[in-house]
């Protein structure tokens, strides 16, 4: 059994190959189960195991095991650990992955999938709202499928903000200019792409701060008690999903607005699927506001951790 450290499955696998094994994974399908998600005892806030399992049509399967504690980062440690256990054809353990390291890529390479979809092809300025451990990855992906120019790190711990530019300035390169807004409100109003990656429970972003032909990446929630955006940027954009499975079962961001009726099923339009597939059509105008939401899903851990083992193989 092959075991690949956070610092081998960064060297294996470049943001623009996850960008396209994704994009043939959800071209192709696979059999993934909606998640398990289990509550944890202890701590002051909720804490949760996440067993995600995924299965290819040739055989090959993949389960990743995940443990969301919020009230790691006042001991110092990440919000996320778990490992991905990789079996191939015949059903034998091949590999262990660590998870966080092929969560933070593979999330990040999502949303710039639905990036090249929905985002205007023009999009120079992103703002990036959230300065934790996936931050750098969601400014990565970003910057790989738009010619982006300016990052703006929002946050609230000074710290922790000035750690993430400087770890985002490191991947995207000098010709980015990664700089810290005077505040968040000032970076929406003036980005074409807004990714939030918080854990925060109440909205951070709010629609009067979003300019049209804005696409908002809504990546950080992941409960149905959660949600990083308010009415108005759900009720004035279009809709898009990683897969309406997890979405209508987890996003907050959807399923609190659904449920009130600020707005109907038939608004969400489509899914990563869906878009690779041309089931449904991406951007229509410069001028229109689309929302993409993603809570996770084990197909994406699955291309992942497979591309990635092959190519630790040669």
């Amino acid at each position: 059994m092959r075991v690949l450290t956070s610092t081998q499955v960064r060297a294996l696998a470049p943001m623009s190959r996850v960008i396209h094994c994704l994009e043939e994974a959800f071209r192709h399908g696979c059999h993934a189960p909606v998640r398990q998600v289990t509550g944890v005892p202890g701590g002051e806030e909720d804490r949760l195991l996440l067993i995600m399992p995924a299965c290819h049509s040739d055989g090959g399967a993949a389960i990743k095991v995940v443990t969301y504690f919020p009230d790691n980062p006042r001991r110092g440690m990440p919000t996320i650990h778990g490992v991905i256990v990789v079996f191939d054809e015949t059903g034998a353990p091949g590999a262990i992955l660590d998870g966080s390291a092929v969560t933070h890529l593979r999330t990040g390479a999502a949303s710039a999938l639905a990036s090249r979809y929905l985002s205007r092809e023009d999009s120079a300025h992103l703002a990036l709202i959230g300065a934790g451990a996936l931050a750098p990855s969601m400014a990565e992906a970003h910057c790989t499928v738009r010619p982006i120019t300016r990052v703006s790190v929002c946050g609230r711990e000074s710290t922790k903000v000035a750690r993430a530019a400087e770890e985002i300035r490191a991947r995207v390169g000098k010709q980015v200019e990664v700089l810290i807004p005077v505040s968040t409100q000032a970076a929406v109003e003036s980005a074409d792409i807004v990714c939030c990656c918080t854990s925060s429970a109440t909205p951070v972003v709010f629609g009067r701060w979003v300019k049209p032909g804005a696409f908002v990446d809504l990546v950080g929630s992941f409960s149905p008690a959660r949600r990083e955006s308010d009415d108005d940027v759900v009720r004035q954009a279009r809709l898009f999903v990683d897969t309406f499975e997890g979405a209508l079962s987890e996003a907050g961001d959807l399923l609190d607005p659904l449920q009130r009726g600020v707005i109907g099923r038939e608004q969400i339009e489509g899914d990563l699927s869906d878009l690779v597939r041309g089931r449904v059509s991406g951007r229509r105008s410069p001028g229109e506001r689309i929302v993409f939401k993603s809570v996770g899903a084990a197909i994406e851990d699955l291309a992942t951790a497979r591309m990635i083992l092959a190519a630790s193989r040669g």
